[in-house]
């Protein structure tokens, strides 16, 4: 754990700049308010930068917000081009990534649980587009549902078509998904496409996602409500984020910086820095200042294309070369 001495005061000044050199980026990511929950049946909860707040009908959700359900619980968001957000129990979202936007339409990614999309139409004529960590979804028409647990998926085109990436595979072709197709992607079985849900599918299925409900959007759109702040977070409670695949992972860097000075919370992030290597320029920046030049002693000029290395500093020292993550989703 860190000490309270010299090299933590030098740490948070390193962490200061790094700031500073993400506010160009963190500008054109400003939060802005892209849809309404309108619907909540139990407990949810919305982090937003370092802070943790309560879901309720009339909030707004922002972008890069991240949303977690409760065991027993149903949320709608809905959004201002008649787009719906149907949310199940236990599903983790981050419901307008603006990184992965395409056109002017959201973001949406699944890292677990439950998600029904009720396309809207955008003026642009794009269509909205879901990723997860085992599928991406896009050109989506009428109403999909979808599942994530674990290394499996299921998508469920209930009224209307899409295209669908099986994203365990790295070169995989997109697939034509028709209305009323029922997609199947367990671990490392080949993807199966039948023409209605398996019974397991059916059984688990959240049964407001069964009902057609009136949009309460009208309701709430004059008026906002402020969601109730609930102090900060823990790291058991953004672990699964904090250990989310690269192109996910990454963002919270920037927003979630300060919560390094918190030593429970930067000892989780010392253990667990194999899975996410890209805290160690926050947790250790002493690793990453330029090596002093000592007077006298001879200069070492390297050639790149011999050392196949670019660059002088690596991004991550601790991670070592190999492939990049997943394509990103949209």
């Amino acid at each position: 754990m860190r000490g309270n001495g010299e090299n933590g005061v030098d740490r948070s000044a390193a962490r200061v700049v790094l700031v500073a050199m993400v506010l160009g980026c963190s500008a054109a990511l400003a939060a802005e308010p892209t849809g309404i929950v309108t619907i909540l049946e139990g407990e949810a909860t919305l982090i937003r930068g370092a802070a943790k707040y309560a879901a309720a009908p009339g909030v707004r959700v922002q972008a890069d917000d991240l949303i977690e359900t409760g065991k027993s619980t149903f949320a709608r968001v809905e959004f201002p081009n008649q787009g719906i957000v149907d949310l199940g129990p236990s599903t983790r979202a981050q419901l307008n990534r603006p990184s992965l936007r395409r056109a002017d339409h959201a973001g949406f990614y699944l890292l677990t649980g439950w998600l029904k999309i009720t396309a809207g139409e955008m003026a642009t004529g794009a269509k909205a587009a879901v990723a997860s960590p085992v599928f991406e979804a896009f050109n989506l028409a009428g109403k999909t549902v979808m599942h994530v647990e674990g290394d499996g998926a299921a998508v469920f085109a209930e009224d209307g078509a899409l295209r669908l990436v099986d994203r365990r595979q790295r070169a995989g072709a997109p697939l034509s998904i028709k209305s009323g197709d029922f997609v199947a992607l367990h671990a490392s079985e080949p993807v199966r496409t039948d023409r209605r849900p398996s019974k397991d599918f059916l059984a688990a299925l959240p049964r407001p996602f069964e009902d057609t409900l009136p949009s309460l959007l009208a309701k709430y759109e004059s008026h906002s409500v402020a969601p109730k702040p609930l102090g900060t977070f823990r790291y058991a409670e953004v672990e699964a984020w904090l250990d989310a695949e690269p192109m996910i992972r990454r963002g919270f860097v920037q927003e979630w910086m300060s919560k390094a000075d918190e030593p429970a919370f930067r000892e989780r992030l010392e253990v667990g820095l194999p899975r996410h290597p890209e805290w160690e320029r926050v947790l250790y920046p002493e690793r990453f200042e330029p090596k002093p030049h000592v007077a006298g002693s001879p200069s070492v000029s390297v050639d790149p294309a011999r050392s196949g290395v670019v660059g002088s500093t690596p991004e991550n020292p601790s991670e070592s070369p190999g492939p990049r993550g997943a394509a990103r989703g949209n």
